[in-house]
């Protein structure tokens, strides 16, 4: 499970870093290619987050319910028809219309995350109670009743 997240944290870094780069290098926009760059330069995020849900569901404590399986599979089948739209609107060329698709790829990855963040441990610790430590004796704890010795000072 270890070397799967590992992996998984490398997967998201380089899409960042892939982002960072396809719009740097897109900014001039002067070629058809560095518009395409730039349009498409939110993509390797996507997949960044993604490796952080996948991240995430693998670190989740509790398993969803029904109505979290329900989400996940709502949010994966709307990231996949962004997806789709993305693919057949650079196909038949209508770059305006990859932002839309996008827009349904963050959707869905949104409420994974939205799940995913809700299947992680809760930050809130029930505090210990006096009932629940047991007794508070020198005895329970494995000390003595003698006060401990102090170090002689030396000059």
């Amino acid at each position: 499970m270890h070397s799967r997240i590992v992996v998984l944290g490398l997967i998201a870094g380089l899409g960042v870093l892939t982002s960072i780069v396809m719009v740097v290098v897109g900014l001039p926009e002067q070629t058809a290619s560095q518009q395409l760059m730039l349009e498409l330069g939110s993509l390797p995020l996507s997949v960044a987050l993604a490796a952080g849900n996948l991240i995430l569901l693998e670190r989740a404590v509790r398993r969803p319910g029904l109505r979290g399986r329900r989400a996940l599979i709502g949010g994966a089948l709307v990231s996949a028809v962004g997806l789709a739209v993305v693919a057949m609107a650079l196909m038949i060329g209508q770059g305006g219309v990859v932002q839309f698709g996008q827009l349904l790829i963050f959707l869905g990855l949104g409420l994974v995350l939205l799940v995913a963040i809700r299947l992680q441990p809760s930050a809130a610790r029930k505090p210990v109670t006096f009932s629940e430590s047991g007794p508070l004796t020198p005895d329970a704890a494995g000390l003595d009743d003698a006060a401990p010795e102090e170090p002689t000072p030396t000059l």
